[in-house]
């Protein structure tokens, strides 16, 4: 398909969407997604990509098993999420020893969980990853946060999990480390500023065009 199709086909946006948690009021759902909307009209298309997670802002991190509020947050959404929270109290020693050249654990006070990250089949290899993950990085980065994700492949085969973390973290400017060998593609990163990619711009211009696909893990 040529340019000028592309164009008549309408545009690609990105936005971020954040919603109040339906049952914990102090927990705050976003999406960054990936749309394409027609010429002339604000009615976008399905997602063609996304990154959904939650944003928790408690005012510490958890250190010990007794915290039921912090432990009910992680383990309704997700046998991940729970995991994740395991790795938080269990294996503090980790998280903060992966931490150490970009923050002290014990100053952080707030979690953002990277629950599921998504592309078109038909628009993976274009970045589309990296630009939604560093458009949550822009919209949540604050002081004091601390950032956790699983990198968990759909198509899942021996070493996967840690081909993906690599992808990920491949992207200095997210600052993902891996907590260790023994917890395969657990990443963390601390997030205490806005960053900003001058080039990332909200509308993304690409030379192909999708093919119609659902994600089929939501």
């Amino acid at each position: 398909m040529d340019g000028e199709n592309l164009e008549d086909d309408g545009y690609l946006k990105v936005e971020t969407i954040f919603s109040k948690h339906p049952e914990a009021s102090h927990v705050l759902d976003f999406a960054v997604v990936l749309r394409r909307y027609p010429e002339d009209d604000d009615i976008p298309g399905p997602a063609l990509a996304h990154l959904k997670g939650f944003f928790f802002q408690p005012g510490y991190l958890p250190d010990d098993d007794d915290d039921e509020g912090y432990f009910d947050v992680f383990d309704e959404r997700s046998q991940h999420a729970a995991i994740g929270y395991r790795i938080l109290v269990n294996d503090r020693n980790l998280v903060a020893k992966a931490l150490k050249k970009d923050a002290d654990l014990n100053e952080l006070d707030a979690v953002a969980y990277l629950e599921r990250l998504w592309v078109n089949p038909s628009l993976r290899g274009h970045g589309i990853a990296h630009r939604l993950l560093r458009e949550a990085q822009h919209v949540l980065g604050r002081p004091g946060l601390l950032v956790m994700m699983k990198a968990h492949p759909d198509d899942f085969d021996e070493g996967a999990n840690q081909k993906l973390a690599a992808y990920y973290q491949s992207e200095k400017q997210l600052r993902f480390h891996q907590v260790s060998k023994e917890h395969e593609g657990w990443l963390v990163a601390a997030w205490q500023d806005p960053t900003v990619d001058k080039e990332d711009e909200s509308f993304l211009d690409l030379d192909v065009r999708e093919t119609p696909a659902i994600d089929e893990n939501e």
